[in-house]
């Protein structure tokens, strides 16, 4: 094909470009542009003398584009929601779901364990004397063998 058989389609093209790159046109036109410039180079070449064509006018469209403005003026169109007195933001706690109450319950099961000798297990029995290092026992390995003797207990 010769220059001037692509003169009306190069010029049509354009048109199609501007209105790309403006904003302007369908979904179906940009999304058929957009395969355009994937697959066809000539049409990448067009974009691009279209784009440099509009760049005085797209330094516009930027100073149109702003950010508090268009904060605004989204916030202008949502619809005013004003919160109701009868709606409670924050979940109201149950009183066992509170901190105290979990204190309360905690002091009151280790004064339990205290006074039934829970506690007294792990100590060794002697009597008020003192145990020579070596033949002490680790609170572990107390606290182990009294927990496999009472596993063992539980097997048939």
């Amino acid at each position: 094909m010769t220059d001037q058989q692509d003169k009306p389609w190069i010029e049509g093209q354009s048109n199609d470009w501007h209105a790309y790159i403006t904003g302007t046109c369908t979904i179906e036109e940009s999304v058929r542009l957009e395969k355009l410039l994937l697959e066809d180079e000539q049409a990448l070449m067009l974009y691009l003398a279209a784009l440099e064509q509009l760049e005085s006018t797209l330094k516009d469209y930027s100073a149109w584009m702003d950010t508090e403005r268009f904060t605004d003026q989204v916030m202008a169109v949502l619809p005013e929601i004003e919160a109701e007195p009868s709606q409670v933001m924050f979940k109201k706690r149950r009183w066992f779901e509170k901190p105290v109450f979990h204190y309360v319950v905690a002091a009151s099961l280790t004064l339990i364990l205290l006074s039934s000798g829970a506690f007294d297990k792990l100590m060794p029995q002697t009597g008020g004397k003192p145990i020579p290092p070596k033949e002490r026992v680790s609170y572990s390995e107390e606290v182990m063998r009294a927990t496999t003797t009472w596993l063992d207990k539980l097997k048939p």
